[in-house]
């Protein structure tokens, strides 16, 4: 877990490439990230916009520095990783959700009657509440839904998770890779929290952006680790496509409101950061035990072939 033994030459190119990739990032972010200030909201087509700005963001600055665009980890990978990547957010949803929905943490509970009344709407049409109905569109937001969440957050993924962590590879080791990318993915959203609507609507916006923080930062350990063990960008992108899709769009609408359910649910509560510290420490243990070292590439590409 040291870092890897670049040569000079390698690691201030490493340093460049990040520093360009990062300013241009804030710039062409901030475009946006105004617009939507000036109104106060996030609108659908302004979202779209600023969650591509960090993968043009990366091939601009492979423009800059010459470097091809293809080499970038555009490649599949081994199907494993997708399925991983689009039941994992599952998983960790139930683990942070079921214990507020059973023990009614915060005044909370399991079935919101108007989601509910909606995805029935969405299937069957306007009468009663259908139950089948509404389990057929979880099962399409579940599916499709996920493919739909992945246009945005394939945008987001080439910048992250296909060019920054393999340019901060060179120059530190994994976990401060996984911690490092995480904690900008996280001050990346910060605007959104402050001036926009991306939070949780009640209580208190700062302690809202701690909680998220604290959850986003560790979160970039186990990107990194899927990225770099499936050698692709796909299961990044399809991980933080299923995150979006169930978190913001099924288990928090499934929860009914109480007036404390704010301090405990979705990514401005207090137990998903546990979630991902959990996972982050897990896919650190993983990490060392696989001996990822200075040519992660080639690591995982010995690693695929023994799977």
């Amino acid at each position: 877990m040291q870092s890897p033994p670049y040569d000079p030459s390698e690691r201030r190119g490493a340093w460049r490439a990040i520093g360009l990739f990062l300013l241009i990032t804030i710039a062409l972010s901030a475009v946006f990230d105004t617009l939507m200030a000036r109104i106060g909201v996030m609108t659908r087509l302004l979202v779209m916009g600023v969650m591509w700005c960090p993968g043009v963001s990366a091939i601009l600055t492979c423009l800059v520095l010459k470097r091809d665009v293809r080499a970038l980890p555009w490649k599949w990978g081994a199907p494993k990783w997708m399925l991983v990547a689009w039941l994992l957010p599952v998983g960790y949803g139930l683990a942070v959700y079921l214990p507020v929905w059973l023990f009614s943490m915060g005044g909370s509970g399991f079935g919101n009657p108007e989601t509910l009344a909606q995805w029935s709407l969405e299937v069957v049409g306007k009468g009663p509440t259908s139950l089948g109905g509404a389990m057929f569109y979880l099962f399409l937001l579940a599916t499709l839904g996920v493919i739909s969440s992945a246009a945005n957050a394939l945008g987001e993924e080439i910048g992250w998770r296909g060019f920054l962590i393999w340019e901060m590879r060179k120059v530190m080791p994994f976990w401060m890779v996984g911690l490092g990318s995480g904690l900008f993915w996280a001050i990346w959203h910060y605007p959104g929290i402050l001036l926009m609507n991306y939070n949780a609507g009640a209580g208190n916006h700062w302690l809202q952006l701690v909680f998220f923080t604290a959850y986003i930062a560790p979160l970039g350990v186990t990107f990194a680790y899927i990225t770099f063990r499936s050698n692709s960008l796909w299961p990044a992108a399809v991980l933080h496509a299923s995150h979006n899709l169930f978190i913001q769009r099924v288990f928090t609408p499934l929860t009914i409101n109480g007036p404390g359910t704010h301090l405990y649910v979705d990514e401005f509560g207090c137990l998903m950061p546990v979630a991902s510290l959990l996972l982050a420490l897990y896919f650190l243990r993983r990490a060392k035990v696989e001996g990822f070292g200075p040519n992660p590439l080639k690591e995982v590409a010995q690693g695929e072939a023994n799977i």
